[in-house]
């Protein structure tokens, strides 16, 4: 048997010491899981609702959304109409939301048959080794609730309070893959760049710029594609270029990206700043017209027709402009029918006058 000298303990300790020094610092430095980062694996958790437990592939296609929450903490039962409402609304076939809680099942379980009729999306306790630590402690997260938007393809795309107005508008562009985090960060230095040059009126060096941008992503970066054409029109006093640029951006984007460019059209619709004898109607109308046959949802379609309708009324055809507009109002979802139905009426007016 081997025996260690007295004079050796001291030595033993502080080499025990050192380790868990040394320990702490490696965990110190482990890096903080951010915005763009790969979403971590899902880990090991126990499924409350539904029992049976659901697959989790973060890099499915979907749009996941995971929220930490507990029991006794009363902004997160606030947020269960609020998911529940997304989760309905987008489906599960697009989007998956899980609340996670670190707490014990006898807990847990008895709160979410309470609170059942409301709940509308999935519930996991989190063990040791799952999403508690691998996503809340590893984005370095305090207090409850927290949540994480994860893009199609595995990356993380939002963190931060699901009541935070950025939430919701994060949500949305991500679900129309108009957000990836990602490629923000790669144009950062080229907006800096683009803003300058507007600036300064270096009108050849911005347009070079902006088209770097949406080479990035055309659907991330419409808003770039937009200014783009409305500079090109208004501040450069080029409406050849700026009407080239659209027709080629319309031919194309209209087939994988109608709503994009409805967007456009919108502008050459509404935007004050377009002097009227540069709006191109019957080239907007053309557009929204083979928009409208792209569309397969009413909610869409309202959309097409609500632009229709208004270039119609700049047209000066009260008539039709006031029949699209009912159109697009008995076709418009519930939640916005207010402002449908107030096109409609202000159009009608002006057809009876």
């Amino acid at each position: 048997m081997i025996r260690m000298s007295v004079q050796a303990r001291p030595i033993q300790g502080m080499l025990a010491a050192m380790f868990v020094f040394v320990a702490a610092g490696i965990a110190e430095a482990a890096p903080k899981l951010q915005v763009g980062d790969a979403a971590p694996a899902f880990g090991d958790v126990t499924w409350v609702l539904p029992a049976e437990g659901v697959d989790v592939d973060m890099s499915d296609g979907k749009v996941h959304i995971v929220e930490f929450w507990t029991t006794s903490c009363r902004y997160c039962k606030l947020s269960i109409p609020h998911l529940s409402r997304l989760q309905q609304e987008w489906g599960i076939e697009r989007l998956q939301i899980i609340g996670v809680t670190e707490e014990e099942e006898d807990k847990v379980k008895p709160w979410v048959d309470r609170n059942m009729p409301q709940l509308k999306y999935s519930i996991a306790i989190s063990s040791n080794r799952g999403p508690q630590r691998t996503w809340f402690k590893a984005a370095k997260l305090e207090g409850v609730p927290q949540a994480f938007i994860v893009g199609p393809r595995g990356r993380i795309q939002f963190i931060g309070h699901p009541a935070d107005p950025s939430f919701d508008m994060t949500l949305t562009k991500v679900m129309k893959g108009r957000f990836d985090a990602a490629k923000q960060r790669q144009a950062e230095s080229l907006f800096e760049d683009l803003r300058r040059n507007k600036e300064r009126k270096n009108w050849r060096q911005y347009e070079k710029t902006a088209k770097e941008i949406i080479a990035i992503s055309p659907k991330v970066f419409i808003d770039t594609q937009i200014d783009l054409f409305e500079t090109q029109l208004v501040q450069m006093r080029n409406p050849e270029a700026a009407y080239e640029g659209a027709t080629a951006f319309v031919e194309a984007r209209i087939d994988s990206d109608p709503e994009g460019v409805l967007f456009l059209v919108d502008r050459i619709v509404d935007d004050p700043d377009i002097p009227d004898e540069q709006r191109r109607l019957d080239f907007a109308l053309d557009v929204a017209t083979r928009i409208l046959d792209r569309f397969e949802k009413p909610r869409e379609q309202a959309l097409a027709l609500k632009t229709i309708a208004a270039l119609h009324f700049r047209k000066g055809d009260v008539v039709e402009a006031a029949k699209t507009a009912k159109k697009a109002y008995q076709w418009a979802p519930a939640g916005v029918k207010d402002d449908y139905r107030a096109q409609w009426m202000a159009y009608k007016q002006h057809d009876k006058g």
